[in-house]
């Protein structure tokens, strides 16, 4: 199967350097056919301009779905880089152009979709041809999947051009050396560029079920008593990759909201999916952060999670790393508290457990969304300024994470 007619069957190729003329007649041929029916013409909308950086064919192809469920909330033009080893045409890179209109409840809105399918040695230029496609004006944000190819030319160039740019570490190997690789772009490009990952967002339950252990006043006192983290997050076989970052991230948040810091360089790395660090609090205490891997959980990738055992009556599965458990041990004046939080077998909720002096506290049982692309991707483009909590959580993490790789067994 080519690539024009897996991902792009239902648009128009165009010449490279004739998008913005291919858009234009595209628009006035929409206009004049919706008018010979006896419709109302309308006008170009666009709120944004989102390009993605895909991976492959099958994830262009996911990602162009994602933007088009978008369209009546984030009308936008969209721009999709698929990579390719070898366009039919024999040409290094190969365009296409669609529009579209969507009316939901007497509201028409309108999209612009850009394909280009790009050989290796294309992509290394694209930027030159990208940036001009830009729609002057409007927030810009770029969505690159996969790893990204830190301190190239390529990428560099590209994310100059942009005001936001996203990333998700569940797509990542070697993940503990990328999310280093990540805060220092996110700390070199502060000035220019604020950097998401989508990684960090998925955390909202898990951070709202943490913080609302110690909501109650005769438990908050529990907060600076803190001596042992452990995290579990989900693997799939132990002889497969572990992907660590969400539970690093969450870490990250605990230690930036409580002042925690790392101690001296006892970090340690073990084997099989499981890390030990030992951090400070405020007032110098040893606290023991655990990170560990659960093997054998069902794993899809975060496009499917959202369908995976909805529709298809299939099992349910959870995406690369994602939490399955947290456990916090804390003492204050003598006396001893636990608290839980812990995923159901059915991966789609998640029961809490407080025991304290003062009694159990009644466990409540949440829903944790799996979220989709589309639902994910619409809230970070509703977010046009930095993360100031993804920043402060990665950074606070940043120095366990450097003494743990310098201390991993070679």
């Amino acid at each position: 199967m080519t690539q024009s007619s897996a991902l792009t069957d239902d648009m128009r190729p165009v010449e490279p350097d004739a998008i913005e003329t291919a858009l234009d007649t595209a628009w006035r041929e929409e206009n004049a056919s919706v008018l010979a029916s006896g419709g109302h013409a309308g006008s170009r909308s666009s709120v944004l301009t989102l390009v993605a950086y895909t991976t492959d064919e099958a994830g262009a192809t996911r990602t162009r779905r994602a933007i088009q469920a978008l369209t009546t909330q984030h009308p936008s033009r969209s721009i999709i880089v698929s990579p390719t080893a070898q366009n039919p045409s024999g040409k290094p890179l190969e365009a296409y152009i669609g529009t579209r209109a969507i009316t939901a409840n007497g509201v028409t809105s309108y999209g612009e979709e850009i394909v280009l399918c790009a050989t290796p040695s294309a992509s290394q230029h694209l930027a030159g041809s990208i940036l001009p496609l830009i729609v002057s004006g409007l927030p810009s944000f770029l969505w690159w999947q996969g790893t990204p190819p830190w301190h190239t030319d390529i990428f560099e160039a590209t994310l100059d051009g942009f005001d936001r740019a996203l990333v998700d570490t569940a797509d990542m190997t070697q993940v503990e050396q990328n999310l280093l690789a990540l805060y220092d772009l996110v700390r070199r490009k502060k000035s220019s560029v604020a950097i998401s990952d989508f990684n960090f967002a998925r955390l909202a339950p898990w951070r709202e079920l943490v913080a609302q252990f110690f909501d109650p006043v005769e438990q908050r006192a529990y907060l600076n008593g803190v001596e042992r983290v452990t995290i579990e997050y989900a693997a799939g076989e132990e002889d497969h990759p572990v992907n660590t970052a969400q539970a690093y991230l969450f870490a990250g948040w605990l230690a930036s909201r409580l002042g925690w810091r790392p101690f001296g360089a006892t970090g340690d790395q073990l084997v099989d999916g499981q890390r030990e660090h030992t951090l400070l609090d405020s007032l110098g205490r040893k606290i023991t952060l655990e990170i560990n891997a659960r093997y054998g959980v069902r794993l899809g990738s975060w496009f499917e999670a959202l369908d995976a055992g909805g529709h298809d009556n299939g099992p349910a599965r959870v995406g690369p790393g994602a939490l399955m458990s947290i456990y916090i041990r804390a003492q204050q004046g003598g006396t001893v508290a636990s608290f839980s939080a812990a995923r159901e077998s059915d991966l789609r909720h998640a029961s809490t457990h407080v025991q304290s002096p003062q009694g159990a506290t009644p466990s409540q049982t949440v829903h944790l969304p799996s979220l989709g692309e589309s639902a994910s991707l619409g809230d970070e483009l509703m977010q046009f300024t930095h993360d100031a909590l993804f920043e402060a959580s990665l950074a606070a993490i940043m120095p366990a994470l450097e003494t743990g790789l310098r201390r991993a067994p070679r």
